[in-house]
Parts: C-alpha cells; structure tokens; sequence
C-alpha cells in the first residue's frame, strides 16, 4: 500500500513538472543523469519504518526528523495562526493617516505628493478596522524548505492558500519530497511557484514571481521556516520585498515624468539615434572610462589625476564637483535624475566653465532648471521609459551609474574601464559615496545583522562577493542597480567588448576585475580632435521634434487613454453592488488596465499599475477580516474612492498631452505665417 502511494506520487509529479515547472524538472534530469553517470553520490537514503517517512544522511549517519514525521507535520500544521505576529512579512509601508493629515494632503495641488491618491484609502480603512485584528485567510504563504514535504500537505489542509512560494535549496532533498508529497495533487488547489536548488539571481526572479501573482495579497504574507533549511533566502525575500517598485518610486512621480520628455521635444532638443555607435576606425582602439560617485573613485583620485588624459572620461554628473576640484573636464556627462533637488548638486559647482565643452547626455525627464544651465548644443538627451521617438536610444537602468554603463554597452565602446560604480559601502570607511555627494552617508557595518520583518530599501545591509575585496556590504536599492548591470551586459556586450571593473566594490558578472596600478596605459594624442568627433558623430545620428508617424502614435495613446478613461467611469457608475460583485469588478479592471499588453505600450498603465500596486493591498486585507461589519459597505466605498483616483491620473494625463499639443500647433501655424 506505502509502497504504491509512493510510486503514485513520484510519478504524478514528474508528469506535472515536465508539464508545468520545466526548469524544475530539468534540473532533477540533470541530477538523475550525473547519479547515473557516477558523477554525483546521493547523500541521501529515503527510509519507512515505525510507521513514517524519514531521511538517513550517509555521511553523518543522521535522520533528518529523528522523529515521527507525520507528528512533526501535525504539529508544524497547529503552529501556523492567524494573529499578525510570527511568521509574518510586512508587505507595505505602515503610515498612520489621521484626519488633521488628510486635510494637508487633500489641500495640496493634484499629484504633488503621492499620498494625496492614498491617504483617503489608507484612511477610511484605518478608521474603519478592529484592532486586534485576526486575518480571515491566508491567501498567499512561504515554505522556507521542503524536507519530505510532509508539512507542506498538512498546512495546506489547514489554510487552503491560493498561491504557495516552495523553497528548497537542497536538490537532493527536494527529490525524495516527490516520492511522499503529490504537489501535482496540491496544484489543483493552488498556484505553486518553485525556488529549487537556485542562486541569488535564480531566486530573486522566483520571488519577484510569486509576489507579482496576485500581489494584492502581499499585505501580510505568512510563512514556516523548516528547521534544517539555511536563513539566507528568509533575509533574500525580505529584500525582494522592500526592493518593489511601488516603494521605491511613486506613481505620480511616474506620472510627471512621462509628460516631462515633451516639453523637450516641442522645445527642439536633439534627441540621440540608435545609428550612434563609437566604434569607429578612431574611437575603436580609445578607452572609455566611467567614473561613478561610489567611494573607490575618491580612494583612486591621485591615480585619476595622473591618468585622466590617457582615457575618453564619461562622469556621472554626481561626480562633477570633485572633478572640478582636481581639475579634470569630462569628455561625457550624463544625468539621469529627474527631480528638482538635483539642483543642488549643480549649484555646488563653483564655475560652469570647467565644463563648457563637455558633451551631455541627460534623460529626456531631467528638470528644467538643470538642462538651462548648459549650453543647449552640447545637450542630448536619450529617453528613458517612454517611447516617444521610434529611433532614439532608450536605456533603462535604476541610477545614472547604471544607465551610464548600458549606454557605453549601447554605443559599442569597445574598451570599458569602470571606475567609482561601487555600489556597496567601503569596506573601512562604511562610506556610501564620495563626500562631495549630496546624499552621502557612512553606515555602521556593525550593525548590519539587525534583523526586521520589513528590510529598508536602502538602510539594511547584507554581504556579496566583492570585486577587489572577497566581500563587501550593499543593500537592495544598490542590489537592484547590480543586477541590472549584470543584465546589462548578458544582453549588450558584444564579444569585441572588453569591460575592466577597478572598483572595489560590487563584483559583477562577466566584468574583468583589475587594480588601477595594474593597468598599462598609452597617452591620448590630441584629445581636442577626440572631443570633436565624438561631437560630431552624435550630431550626426540624433534628432529633433516628432515625425509625421510619431505624431500619429502620440494621436494614438491619446485616443486610447480616452477610452481607458470611459471604461473605468462605466464601472464607477454602477449602483452599490454584492461583495463578491465589487470584488470581481476591481480584479476585471485591474487586469484590462495594467496586463501586459497595456504596460508594455501605454505609459498611463505603468502609472496605473504603481498606483494600484500600492493601494489594492490596503484594500484586500481590510477585507480580510472575519469580525468586520458592513464589509459589502465598507468595500464598495473603497472601490469609488480607488477608481475615483485612477480617473484623476488618466484626466490628468489628457489634459496636459492635449494642451501641449494644441501649443506645438498654434506654434507651428505662427511660424508658417
């Protein structure tokens, strides 16, 4: 009977992950093959006896329960509560919103500040929630280790979850879970996403999966920690946690920043082409080197100083005010900060004059109080998350250090040299950035191994191999600039590329790691004849205004936010409905304004979908309580009031596309008079 149910479920599961986790299936293929090819000894002994399932360990000559596995699933099973204390991730910010902050908020002009469109929700759902609230389910739930699985089974008989986040980085282990635990039975009850036997990278996708699925359940996410099972993927969730892009950048920061690029293309600024290449017979053989604002640029300075004139220099405009002070004019800046404060950093600068020859490349969002300070023919700009123009370069990175390197990649430069893109502290100093830095911190290394429920995004530190040290400390804001590096150059660099890391900082992948004093360097002959042509190129392959086709586009997402705005004030304008009714309405929505298709063409629905991936959580958990009253009541309000806001933002969007069109036209027919 054991013996039939065990070859039932191993072989149910293999047919549902060669079906349905196909990376997972591969690798117990790859696994199966090196034990059958003697390359792999099995560390492991699957055992029946005394009525249970156990693991011997051969090496250690262990049992992995040492006790009845079946008690122990039942007891794991009677652990798991409903209360919001253990075992418990925190998926939001935790703001008090009283009636004297409402009233600011409703008082300031419409998308000054992003709490405007959430403070009304988180509100009226802080006003109207029991204290000492009990969750009425749980929908989403984390296994950290698998052992047979046994407990998997058993806490799913207990709380029926929707989606289930399965971790488990012993391979081996996880094999022998497949002859006691039927997942593919699971499967038909709940969506099972897999972290099997993965690295950081592996594992931060696998995350970033499970909390996309239904994130509206990410409020409160609980979760059973198995014993035997390392903690390093509990502190690498937490980070993916606070690493969403809701947290890290507002909707209507978003929102402003999409209509910014047109004020820049009806204001006749050069745009740069993707026919822009520096690879040409005199710019093959240059070394570029980027300078980032990280602390080993400042440690290497003497070096810089000596050598800045064997290398075409591209500075991330962070690092300006120390340039200016050692005396080195940039060949390249580039600027990615779209905000007003960023200001600040250029008013540092005691005389624009150190870089009156220096070729820009800004975004197309940057402030308008920054692209004046330069001379408008030395200014090109690249979009970055619009797609206004057909044939501009778009590199998309979180900070300029970043960006700065996927454009070197984008623009073929065949020799890369960084240098300051550090992103992780000194190891000595436990200084963020150069001290010129606006925001330049030094943080405690000490005390790095505080644990929190919730990680700061930028605050909390963790170690990863280091590129000239064997360790160094980041956090996940650095963390998500590493790994698009990292992604940067799998899919730009070419094979004549060569990338030379002399930071000590983060190690990237794929990136030669090198020491200043090691490098062999030749003298840049008539650097001014350099600066002229890399002036001339860019000249040569950007452009101005918006075709005749890109205007037809423009016309075109217009129309479509015209009916994006119709569809959600019909579903606004139906009379108060069942809880189920409202309920399946929000997710309709939700899905027919921010699905795949919506986003990847439509700036509005990428402004959406931050805002809804704030907010809707707020809603689902008020919701999720058993004691709640009026709860049919209580949600339609919050329904109005979350779709009420949407309509704001797509107005909002309207409005101001129209009045900068109409203006381009009233300006065009002037000019033809």
């Amino acid at each position: 009977m054991v013996t039939n149910q065990v070859t039932k479920n191993f072989n149910d599961n293999i047919a549902y992950l060669q079906a349905f986790q196909k990376g997972v299936y591969s690798k117990l293929a790859a696994l199966d093959n090196a034990i059958e090819n003697g390359y792999y000894q099995e560390k492991y002994e699957l055992v029946y006896e005394k009525g249970y399932f156990d693991v011997y360990e051969k090496t250690t000559k262990k049992f992995l329960y040492a006790k009845d596995s079946s008690t122990h699933a039942k007891l794991a099973s009677q652990s798991i509560d409903y209360e919001l204390n253990d075992n418990l991730f925190k998926g939001f910010h935790e703001y008090i919103i009283d009636d004297s902050e409402l009233e600011v908020y409703k008082q300031k002009k419409p998308f000054e500040d992003s709490m405007s469109g959430f403070a009304p929700i988180m509100h009226y759902c802080q006003q109207n929630s029991l204290k000492n609230k009990r969750l009425k389910t749980l929908d989403k739930f984390v296994f950290f280790g698998t052992g047979l699985g046994l407990h998997i089974s058993s806490i799913h008989e207990k709380i029926s979850s929707e989606v289930y986040f399965i971790i488990e980085d012993d391979l081996e282990l996880f094999r022998l879970s497949l002859f006691t635990t039927n997942y593919a039975k699971l499967a038909l009850d709940a969506q099972l996403i897999f972290s099997i036997f993965e690295d950081k990278s592996e594992f931060s996708k696998s995350s970033k999966e499970f909390l996309d699925t239904k994130y509206y359940y990410n409020h409160y996410i609980k979760y059973f920690h198995l014993l035997s099972h390392s903690e390093d993927k509990h502190e690498q969730f937490h980070l993916a946690i606070a690493s969403g892009a809701h947290f890290s950048f507002d909707y209507n920061v978003l929102l402003t920043q999409n209509l910014k690029p047109l004020d820049y293309i009806f204001g006749n600024y050069k745009f740069l082409n993707k026919e822009l290449a520096f690879a040409d017979s005199i710019l093959n053989e240059k070394p570029f080197l980027l300078l980032g604002a990280g602390p080993s640029l400042q440690k290497n300075i003497e070096w810089l100083r000596q050598n800045h004139k064997n290398f075409i220099i591209v500075a991330v405009s962070a690092t300006l005010t120390l340039l200016e002070r050692e005396h080195i004019s940039p060949d390249i800046i580039v600027h990615l900060d779209a905000y007003h404060s960023s200001v600040e950093l250029f008013a540092k600068i005691k005389s624009m004059d150190f870089i009156k020859n220096s070729i820009c490349f800004f975004s197309d969002k940057i402030d308008t109080d920054v692209i004046r300070l330069f001379d408008e023919k030395n200014v090109f700009l690249f979009e970055n998350g619009t797609n206004y123009k057909i044939n501009s370069i778009k590199p998309s990175a979180p900070c300029v250090g970043s960006i700065a390197y996927q454009i070197l990649l984008i623009l073929k430069a065949k020799n890369i040299y960084l240098l300051g893109l550090d992103l992780a502290l000194d190891t000595k100093t436990g200084k963020t950035h150069i001290d010129s830095y606006v925001d330049m911190k030094t943080i405690s290394i000490e005390n790095h191994t505080d644990k929190k429920e919730i990680l700061g995004y930028s605050e909390s530190l963790f170690k990863i191999e280091g590129n000239l040290s064997k360790e160094v400390f980041t956090n996940a804001r650095w963390q998500t600039s590493i790994d698009v590096v990292n992604l940067s150059t799998k899919l730009l660099k070419q094979d004549s590329q060569n990338i030379f890391n002399l930071s000590d900082g983060a190690k990237f992948i794929d990136v030669n790691s090198k020491k200043v004093q090691d490098l062999e360097l030749k003298k840049i002959s008539r650097k001014e004849d350099i600066y002229k042509h890399l002036f001339s190129i860019c000249l040569q392959n950007s452009s101005k205004n918006l075709n005749s086709v890109e205007l037809n586009n423009l016309d075109e997402k217009l129309l479509h936010s015209k009916k994006l705005l119709q569809l959600v004030k019909k579903y606004k304008n139906y009379h108060q409905l069942s809880l189920a009714k409202t309920v399946e309405n929000i997710l309709l929505l939700n899905t027919r304004l921010t699905n795949e298709n919506e986003i990847k063409n439509y700036q509005i629905s990428r402004v959406i979908d931050l805002y809804l991936r704030y907010i809707l959580g707020y809603l689902f958990d008020f919701m999720n309580s058993e004691e709640l009253e009026k709860k049919e009541f209580h949600i339609y309000n919050l329904y109005i009031l979350i779709l009420e806001h949407i309509s704001q933002i797509i107005s909002h969007y309207l409005n101001l596309v129209t009045a900068k069109l109409k203006k381009e036209e009233e300006c065009n027919l002037l000019s033809n008079l």
